[in-house]
């Protein structure tokens, strides 16, 4: 993801414009090749180490700074580090601190370079300087070494903050191709438009392709808010930008943003959006397929969730009546909207019903949707509400007065459970 002062965009009469680079730019694509060849390169690598590698790559080629710090920066994303706690640093340095401390209230020294070897002296044992300190600290030559090497010829200056982020070696490095690296970029350009927005509205053609429905599937699974209607021959879905929020808008943003590389598959898309940056207007983003992102993530058309796998074993360990599955079909609703569920379950009788879940955010939605179930007599879809959700006085209200969600709904904390599901399930056979 690039942060926004690595965005390059115009804002003409109201349009925002993302620019784009050229995939196919020669120049650019033998800077990228570079770069990515110092990233796979890097493995074992302090940070601070492959950073200035890179930094003389940025420096030395032609082209403007800003796309080549972008183009860094999406390489780091695709980093890791060993950041995990080095519980033996951690001890040395406790020991180190310890010791010091005792020094310091014990002796007298004469000066800095003095006390410095005596710590070290009391602290490295085993590790000496090569030529042997004399009494005094001082080397038979008189020298005194800047700080005494460790048996493998690390300093313990060095030792001592080698957990310091710039000092993390690099574990792995997930490569990609240079082509691919650019289409990346342009991606992350709308990206980081999209993490500044208050809405957001995609219209796809009502093709029902295994691709179409994953994308409902990925609106679900990241639980974004959204809207979903049909006109004539194209759904229109409306999602909830970060901006309308005041609950966890970070993750949402995220969840937004990486939405948008799943909408890369959809064979026909537009999408508009109102984005608006701190202190500034609005402006409008206008894209389409023709803007020449290719999709740059794969399709796990089969992945199920972690948190669905959990709710599916739960489910089996108490009954073999019902069968649950993901969400994969529209529920019509009135006004032409349309309900895409978390969970579809099956009961052995044939029975089918639905769930749809609302978290902490959803509460303009909730409501939305206890209101069109109000006037409906023929959908079957039991409602879940977040615990956190029913904490707002209005939401509690609504629910209270349902009776709707008094016959059909539930609450719950991080994930359905079966006590309060159950019953629920048991009355619709």
């Amino acid at each position: 993801m690039l942060t926004k002062d690595l965005l390059q965009y115009k804002i003409k009469s109201g349009q925002i414009l993302p620019q784009f680079v050229n995939p196919t730019h020669k120049q650019l694509l033998v800077v990228a090749e570079q770069l990515i060849s110092i990233f796979e390169d890097s493995i074992n690598t302090p940070r601070a180490a492959l950073l200035e590698s890179s930094k003389q790559i940025i420096d030395s080629t032609p082209g403007a700074p800003i796309v080549k710090r972008g183009l860094e920066k999406l390489l780091l994303d695709r980093t890791a580090f060993d950041t995990a706690p080095n519980e033996e640093l951690i001890a040395f340095r406790k020991k180190l601190f310890t010791e010091t401390s005792h020094l310091l209230s014990q002796e007298q020294f004469q000066d800095y370079e003095d006390y410095q070897h005596k710590v070290l002296e009391t602290i490295a044992e085993g590790s000496r300087p090569e030529i042997a300190p004399t009494e005094d600290g001082a080397g038979a030559d008189g020298s005194r070494p800047e700080i005494a090497p460790t048996e493998d010829g690390v300093t313990l200056g060095a030792k001592l903050y080698a957990d310091l982020p710039s000092n993390q070696p690099v574990l792995t490095f997930n490569t990609l191709s240079a082509e691919r690296l650019l289409h990346r970029y342009n991606a992350a350009q709308v990206q980081g438009l999209l993490l500044h927005c208050n809405s957001l509205t995609l219209k796809l053609s009502d093709s029902m392709t295994a691709e179409l429905r994953q994308l409902f599937k990925y609106l679900r699974f990241n639980q974004l808010l959204s809207t979903i209607r049909k006109e004539e021959e194209l759904y229109e879905i409306t999602v909830d930008g970060p901006l309308n929020l005041f609950y966890k808008t970070k993750r949402y943003g995220m969840n937004l943003a990486n939405f948008f590389l799943a909408v890369l598959h959809q064979p026909k898309w537009e999408l508009t959006a109102e984005v608006q940056f701190r202190n500034k207007r609005r402006s409008r983003l206008s894209l389409d397929e023709s803007c020449g992102i290719k999709p740059i993530s794969q399709q796990f058309l089969a992945y199920i969730p972690e948190d669905i796998q959990l709710f599916q074993a739960m489910l089996r360990n108490k009954t073999e009546d019902w069968q649950i599955r993901p969400g994969s079909q529209f529920l019509p609703l009135a006004g032409d909207f349309y309900c895409f569920p978390d969970y579809q379950l099956i009961h052995k009788s044939g029975v089918e019903t639905a769930i749809e879940l609302f978290h902490p955010w959803h509460q303009g939605h909730l409501i939305a949707r206890l209101n069109t179930l109000a006037e409906e007599k023929n959908v079957s879809l039991i409602l879940g509400v977040s615990k956190e959700l029913e904490k707002k006085p209005l939401i509690a209200e609504a629910l209270e007065t349902s009776a709707y969600f008094l016959q059909f709904g539930f609450t719950f904390r991080d994930v359905p459970t079966m006590r309060t599901l159950l019953p629920i399930l048991n009355s619709l056979v």
